[in-house]
């Protein structure tokens, strides 16, 4: 997630292009200076004009567009570590592995631990794919099962309804649970500004009986937490647990893939 999707329009020429053998030898020591001088410039032109293209971010409902970002501030790619989240410090470790067997099948497994002032949550996953030269076939997609311990408990079930063929969005979809709190979760796979979806998720929506109550954005590289204000205090605490689930796992349709 760490590429920006908002630059990779950006192309470059080719220096080796083979409309130069079509030039005279003789006129070959005039045009070559000049040819390299104009892929420099159009080099530099072209990584400024990505430079100056803004965060990609996952399109947002209209009821969150004004709601204050909350990023995972310090989070770095490693295994372990710490940041903070809305002032709160948090410690994680995780993992990402895939298992290869007779280089025929490929198993993927995931896991994810953090502690939090108010909360800890464990979560473990696994995807399954038949492997046919450098081609993943997938035939169990992604399951993620979660528990939270804390002020307030809780579990967290994820998967993929279907299995994604190639080109196609990897939807997913789940549910979390915190006592009275029933949480539905949709993965969003649009792209502010943009009308070409990505195939795994931009991020992830938080519902409530039909309502956007928020939003976590991993479009950018940096998870961005974002909730609706005049939240009760136990249904912060566990948008929290659940963001913190999601955003810290290491996504096979990314890492391993």
């Amino acid at each position: 997630m760490s590429t920006n999707p908002t630059c990779l329009p950006c192309r470059f020429p080719l220096r080796g292009h083979r409309r130069a053998a079509l030039v005279p030898m003789a006129w070959r020591p005039v045009w070559r200076p000049v040819w390299r001088a104009a892929w420099w410039v159009a080099a530099s032109l072209g990584l400024a004009a990505c430079a100056g293209l803004p965060t990609a971010r996952m399109a947002l409902p209209a009821s969150l567009e004004a709601a204050a970002p909350k990023p995972f501030e310090g989070l770095g790619a490693g295994r372990s570590g710490r940041f903070t989240l809305d002032g709160q410090p948090v410690s994680f470790r995780r993992t990402g592995d895939a298992l290869s067997v007779f280089d025929r099948l490929r198993l993927d497994r995931v896991s994810v631990e953090f502690e939090h002032p108010d909360a800890q949550g464990r979560c473990d996953g696994r995807a399954t794919a038949v492997t046919a030269g450098i081609v993943d076939t997938p035939v169990q997609a992604l399951q993620l099962g979660c528990r939270f311990t804390g002020r307030v408990a809780g579990e967290l079930r994820l998967m993929e309804p279907r299995l994604a063929g190639a080109g196609t969005r990897q939807a997913r979809e789940g549910r979390a649970t915190f006592g009275g709190i029933v949480i539905d979760i949709r993965s969003e796979h649009a792209l502010a500004g943009t009308p070409l979806p990505l195939s795994q998720p931009a991020g992830y929506r938080f519902i409530i009986q039909g309502r956007d109550v928020a939003a976590l954005d991993l479009a950018g590289g940096k998870p961005v937490l974002r909730s609706a204000a005049g939240l009760e205090p136990e249904l912060r605490a566990a948008l929290t647990q659940a963001a913190l689930a999601l955003g810290l796992l290491f996504d096979p349709a990314l890492t391993l893939g």
